[in-house]
């Protein structure tokens, strides 16, 4: 399979899930069940190693690693991010938005998840917010000139898997609870909304090379960014509080929330991190001078 669709968690336009699975390879609309789920809504389903398509699911398969899925993988492993980043991930640039996001990096002559073993994942604990989810897909949607985004799910069934032949029966709500999968939405849900506001933009948003080095940086790499913001002249244009940077200095959570706020400041305008007045004062000067904004 080319596509996994766990990671189709954002989408423009609340028309109805048949809709929006337009836009998805063939291979991906044939194996989502088109019915909008909430957190009451039943399925049943199991996985465990007594069933014959163990790990099945971990190979073949685009894994996109959201910034708390790097945090926690790179702590499990004792890497730094840069280490991780060169071990495991590889850059790929969503195909609406234009934003570069890291993927799991498969083995390269199996295919496989490179923690997947005979005996399961081996930083299951710490595994991905996808793999989390699976089989159940996470849609964001937003109606057109609206500000509110729609949350709902979908099941996913593949051929090869067993596990919906399982008595047991969850709620969304239940396998979310179970697989630990809300307090991951709740470290990554200003990523998410990141990503889908620079996708519903369309082209109306520049994505500069520069920018997309930063989008990634910001997105994979805190002790990067934090260089970015202590070491460059980055606090002499924007105004952070002392209490604020105090966090920074050490707090990696924290840093990750900081630069989405830095980037929807950037990239949309919605100042979440004011700029100084001098700083202010010549951006006025370009725009009227009609320079572009870098």
């Amino acid at each position: 399979m080319s596509d996994n669709p766990s990671s189709h968690f954002e989408r423009d336009q609340a028309l109805g899930l048949d809709q929006a699975m337009r836009d998805m390879p063939r291979e991906v609309r044939n194996i989502l069940h088109p019915v909008k789920m909430g957190t009451t809504d039943r399925f049943c389903f199991r996985c465990h190693p007594e069933i014959d398509c163990f790990n099945a699911c971990c190979s073949q398969i685009e894994i996109i690693l959201t910034p708390y899925d790097i945090l926690r993988l790179r702590r499990r492993l004792n890497l730094t991010a840069e280490a991780f980043l060169f071990e495991y991930a590889t850059p790929y640039t969503l195909a609406k938005g234009q934003l570069p996001v890291p993927l799991m990096r498969m083995h390269e002559e199996t295919g496989k998840c490179p923690f997947n073993t005979p005996e399961g994942c081996s930083v299951y604990s710490d595994r991905p917010v996808a793999c989390r989810y699976y089989p159940i897909g996470l849609a964001l949607m937003r109606e057109e000139n609206a500000s509110a985004t729609d949350e709902f799910f979908y099941l996913i069934k593949e051929s090869f898997c067993h596990g919906h032949q399982e008595s047991r029966s969850w709620t969304i709500g239940e396998w979310r609870a179970d697989q630990g999968s809300d307090g991951y939405d709740a470290r990554n849900q200003g990523w998410m909304e990141l990503i889908l506001k620079r996708r519903s933009a369309g082209d109306g948003v520049s994505t500069s090379v520069q920018m997309s080095e930063f989008f990634y940086m910001a997105s994979t790499n805190p002790d990067a960014f934090r260089r970015f913001v202590f070491e460059s002249s980055f606090l002499q244009r924007y105004t952070v509080d002392q209490e604020t940077l105090t966090r920074l200095v050490e707090d990696d959570e924290a840093m990750i929330d900081f630069a989405c706020d830095w980037l929807k400041t950037v990239l949309f305008g919605d100042r979440k991190i004011p700029l100084q007045p001098q700083a202010l004062a010549e951006l006025a000067q370009r725009k009227a001078a009609g320079t572009p904004r870098t």
